[in-house]
């Protein structure tokens, strides 16, 4: 990417601050202490060299996004990891990518040798030894997958190619100068970095960062009270908040869902709860720069429920025909599908790239006569049980639409007698017996798809376990 000091992928230094300096912080991270321009001088200053990665361990705040344009100015290439990883995997990803240095709230790689540490604000940084050449380019972002690849693996992608998706998303759900949009969602994934941060600096919006923990009626009072117009929530946030039951406020013009499929009787009960609001149902994956396409539902028949949408302009999708069952796989075509990976690439190569800007997406996918895409599933997400197969998402999809059920986890369980499966039901409040709930699932599902075992936790549980 060509770049002069003055910018980065064609946007001014002086128009990232401004956006940064806009940023209102609900989070305990406090106002900035470096300006983008502070920040790339120090990395420069400290040896960091065109194209080394920094791995970025912070939580969400406008630091972190300082952060991550302060590497960028200074020739770096970021790539953002959960701050709750332990120091462990942050240190294996270190090794994977591999990372010239690390930035955490905490004393990062506290085992790693041959290492200098220095303050950068709040955060401290363990910057490693030249013994590796960088690992990328200057001008390029990494964005780290988890369960596709394995956690020590990322995507790499131009800057230029991540502003054009975030471009593209804005104009498919309206977002425009003036607007407010909250992050709710962490930042280092690649929805809230790409469609909600990036998107904002480059339409003019203002970012209202917050969680995480998500909690409904903190969330819904946050709307109100920073007359929040742009939120987007996971499916398994939406389900908290539809169990909440709490009232939308009028100011919130747009709500988007991404990250997994909403059923369409939960798509019906957010825009009844919402009349006149717009509701867009995301589809994408990090390899695909994110975003993919995008259903307008407040502007749909209920028939287009369980769609995804029709593909961004520039996107272009086809099927291809595999096995086992003559099931047809997603294929995206676009100018911001990933480069090539970087670091540690475990186990099949569902997600793999065909050609330049060819991408195997590892999901299964229908397309109607009008081009609407409905996703169907995973590949990998199948096994076969007497004799039968049987599709995880689409149990764990029945699942969440018992009362009480927020979500659904299943863990497929190899044994000599063949395959098999426990499941995970996270319930809203008290959880009701297993016995209550095995039972009302059973009654939905075949018998050969009934899982092994339930496990059933409270939501409060969940998340104290999942923040520890």
């Amino acid at each position: 990417m060509n770049q002069s000091p003055a910018d980065l992928a064609g946007v001014s230094v002086s128009s990232i601050q401004g956006f940064l300096d806009r940023i209102q912080d609900l989070t305990d991270s406090g106002p900035l202490e470096q300006s983008v321009e502070q920040l790339a001088a120090s990395w420069r200053a400290h040896g960091l060299r065109p194209g080394d990665v920094v791995l970025v361990a912070l939580p969400n705040g406008a630091g972190l996004l300082a952060n991550v344009f302060g590497i960028l100015l200074a020739g770096g290439v970021p790539a953002l990891v959960s701050p709750s990883a332990p120091a462990s995997r942050q240190q294996s990803l270190v090794e994977a990518l591999p990372a010239r240095a690390l930035v955490a709230m905490r004393r990062p790689a506290p085992q790693a040798q041959d290492v200098e540490r220095f303050a950068l604000g709040r955060a401290e940084v363990a910057l490693f030894s030249e013994a590796q050449p960088p690992g990328a380019q200057a001008g390029e972002m990494v964005l780290l997958t988890s369960g596709t690849s394995g956690f020590a693996s990322g995507c790499v992608f131009d800057l230029e190619a991540l502003f054009l998706n975030a471009r593209r998303h804005a104009d498919a759900i309206g977002l425009r100068a003036g607007d407010r949009v909250l992050v709710d969602l962490p930042l280092y994934y690649s929805y809230s970095m790409v469609a909600q941060a990036f998107a904002s600096l480059l339409r003019g919006a203002d970012l209202i960062i917050r969680g995480p923990p998500f909690q409904p009626a903190a969330y819904l009072r946050t709307l109100a009270e920073r007359a929040i117009t742009v939120s987007a929530l996971t499916p398994l946030l939406v389900r908290s908040l539809l169990q909440h039951g709490g009232p939308f406020p009028e100011v919130t013009r747009c709500l988007g869902v991404g990250g997994d499929v909403l059923s369409p009787q939960h798509v019906a009960q957010l825009l009844r709860l919402r009349p006149g609001g717009e509701l867009y149902l995301t589809y994408g994956l990090s390899e695909a720069g994110p975003r993919v396409a995008t259903l307008a539902a407040h502007a749909e028949p209920p028939h287009r429920y369980a769609s995804v949408g029709l593909p961004l302009p520039g996107v272009q999708v086809s099927l291809s025909p595999r096995q086992p069952g003559g099931h047809k796989e997603l294929i995206v075509s676009s100018d911001t599908v990933m480069k090539r990976r970087i670091g540690h690439v475990e186990g099949e190569k569902l997600l793999a790239l065909r050609g330049p800007g060819l991408l195997a997406t590892g999901d299964r996918f229908e397309i109607d006569a009008d081009g609407y895409l409905y996703f169907q599933g995973r590949f990998s997400d199948f096994l076969v049980k007497g004799g039968e197969k049987i599709c995880m998402a689409s149990v764990r999809r029945l699942a969440t639409t018992l009362p009480g059920v927020i979500t659904a986890r299943t863990q497929i369980i190899s044994g000599t007698e063949g395959d098999d499966y426990e499941m995970v039901l996270t319930v809203a409040g008290t959880p009701s017996p297993t016995e209550q709930l095995a039972g009302a699932l059973s009654r939905l599902l075949k018998l050969a798809e009934r899982p092994r075992s339930i496990q059933v936790v409270s939501a409060d549980e969940a998340t104290t376990s999942l923040h520890k």
